[in-house]
């Protein structure tokens, strides 16, 4: 047995066996292969000598691509808003109606209604994610939540998000959620 492993790892087995998918399918993929790694070894090899041409456009370029690759990796997701949206309405609920700000409590309360209605709904756009609400469940099979004609149009789209997330961050509930416990109407005149 092993007398016949050592056989088959010599050159010439080797040779006989490439010698058998001549021209063939085998070939053609590995033709392609070699010229498709000798295209990538040009383009690296074009890009670095542009980029001693070129330093500060290239530094701009590579910080372009590395802000886009961390803002796709840090993209948060539906779970995560979900897990901010519970952890502020628990803050909010700590506060006494005296304190608690109203803004905050309202955008808060209205997101957690959606929730509950099931009309929350979550796009991820790659950098960016959104929010946004919808008029029924996804479950409901009433004739107006099928009909193309009474669905919202795309122009009025903006109308309906109610939060921006990228950066692992979701930007509009932070900003509602900045002053929760100051009441503003205690400070008016």
């Amino acid at each position: 047995m092993a007398l016949w492993l050592v056989r088959i790892r010599t050159p010439v087995s080797v040779l006989r066996f490439m010698d058998k998918f001549k021209g063939g399918r085998l070939e053609r993929v590995a033709t392609w292969t070699q010229s498709l790694l000798s295209d990538y070894k040009d383009v690296v090899v074009e890009a670095a000598k542009d980029m001693r041409l070129h330093p500060v456009r290239s530094s701009f370029l590579l910080g372009g691509i590395t802000g886009g690759v961390y803002a796709y990796k840090t993209n948060p997701s539906y779970q995560s808003f979900q897990q901010a949206l519970v952890l502020s309405s628990n803050e909010l609920l700590q506060l006494s109606n005296s304190i608690r700000n109203t803004s905050s409590d309202k955008h808060v309360q209205s997101l957690m209604d959606h929730m509950n209605n099931g009309t929350l709904r979550y796009t991820t756009l790659g950098l960016v994610s959104i929010v946004w609400t919808s008029d029924y469940d996804k479950d409901c099979n009433v004739y107006a939540s099928q009909c193309s004609y009474l669905k919202p149009e795309w122009l009025s789209f903006y109308k309906r998000v109610v939060d921006v997330g990228f950066f692992d961050c979701w930007h509009v509930l932070d900003y509602k959620m900045e002053d929760y416990d100051v009441n503003s109407d205690e400070f008016e005149l």
